[in-house]
């Protein structure tokens, strides 16, 4: 589908009207472009182009069709297929978060049930929407504020996140002021040696991903979360040639509303640890702040600062200097992003991005990154 092709229909829908049927159903389409260049450092320099269409429906079960109870959720996603991180800056924590190989596939397909105080979800699942969830830094462009990158980096597909989800089964459970989430996953989603898949297969040796954490409200406008996961299944250690069934780790994370300069803001800080065996990086660090309505007339707007830090581990750094490239402890991202909500189905944000050690080498020199994010969306709640 062509550039011109995906504005149109959402221009259209924009033009005839509400998208969102009544009677428990929800539809909403956002189209997300990114314009970026790396102006300096990294692999090379030069432009791309990204884009990440996302379609969702939610269907309130009773309600739509007079009958049963729960939610059924259906998402589609398509992304061009442009790369950004690994052809120019050779980042680690990658730069886009709409970053990602080309295909158009059924990302969510799942059903919930359950009451105020528990419930049971199962279907493909992205574990990132109620896992590590860091709602401030969904702001920045950089992925390394979606999810943790000590966890992102894990497994054989990575774990079911963006941009391939695996099949799950969470469980939630409200304890007190408390939320506490179980799950289990398919170890590997997809097939990895074909982008556009969403293949299923729970035998062999794909083992299965378990993810249990705890989200805990305090103050007034402030949340903790702290997680564990682990992979049931052996991998081999990309380092040394050896296997290891120990792909386990942890992260926690803090974000806080406060009040600056009389405007409502927030910050967060997340942590998170990984085996350093079997993955890059050993340890990540992120944090930021985000002040809204910056200018009095645009109380919308957002203005944030944040930086991303992934600590090598050392076999990573062994494996960079046995193949001849200096190795450096840490990769760190600076960013600076403004969003300017122009309406409210169009948004525009300048990015600026500041990348030291990419890949934790000191073969690639600290690159700079500017860009332009465009997003247009109609539907909703």
């Amino acid at each position: 589908m062509s550039i011109a092709l995906r504005i149109l229909v959402l221009c259209s829908a924009l033009l005839c009207g509400p998208v969102v049927p009544a009677g428990g159903y929800a539809f909403e389409a956002v189209y997300t472009a990114d314009l970026l260049r790396n102006a300096a450092g990294g692999i090379r320099t030069s432009n791309r182009y990204l884009d990440n269409l996302d379609l969702t429906l939610e269907v309130d079960v009773a309600e739509a069709w007079g009958r049963g109870s729960g939610t059924l959720f259906v998402y589609g996603l398509y992304n061009n297929g442009t790369t950004f991180a690994d052809e120019l800056v050779g980042d680690l924590l990658v730069t886009s978060n709409i970053d990602a190989p080309g295909s158009w596939r059924i990302y969510e397909l799942w059903y919930e049930f359950g009451d105020e105080l528990w419930s049971v979800k199962t279907g493909l699942y992205d574990l990132n929407s109620e896992f590590d969830v860091n709602r401030t830094g969904g702001l920045f462009l950089s992925s390394a504020h979606g999810i943790g990158a000590a966890f992102s980096q894990t497994g054989e597909n990575g774990p079911s996140i963006f941009p391939v989800t695996s099949l799950a089964l969470r469980a939630a459970f409200e304890v007190r002021d408390a939320t506490l989430r179980l799950a289990v996953l398919d170890g590997v989603p997809g097939d990895p040696d074909d982008p556009s898949s969403n293949e299923i297969n729970l035998g062999g040796e794909d083992g299965a991903l378990l993810v249990g954490e705890v989200e805990m409200p305090f103050a007034e406008s402030a949340r903790a979360w702290v997680g564990y996961w682990r992979y049931i299944a052996e991998f081999e250690r990309p380092f040394d040639g050896g296997r290891s069934n120990d792909n386990e780790g942890w992260y926690l994370g803090v974000e806080s509303g406060f009040e600056l300069w009389s405007r409502p803001a927030a910050w967060f800080v997340r942590y998170g640890r990984a085996n350093e065996s079997l993955n890059p990086l050993q340890a990540y660090l992120g944090g930021g702040v985000v002040i809204d309505g910056i200018i009095a007339s645009r109380p919308e707007d957002q203005l944030g600062l944040s930086v991303a830090s992934g600590r090598s581990g050392a076999p990573w750094q062994a494996h960079l200097e046995q193949a001849g490239a200096g190795a450096a402890a840490h990769e760190t991202e600076w960013e600076l992003t403004y969003r300017a909500q122009i309406n409210e189905h169009l948004a525009l944000q300048p990015d600026l991005q500041y990348v030291q050690n990419p890949a934790a080498s000191q073969e690639l020199e600290n690159a700079w990154i500017v860009g332009l994010r465009f997003e247009l969306a109609v539907g909703g709640e």
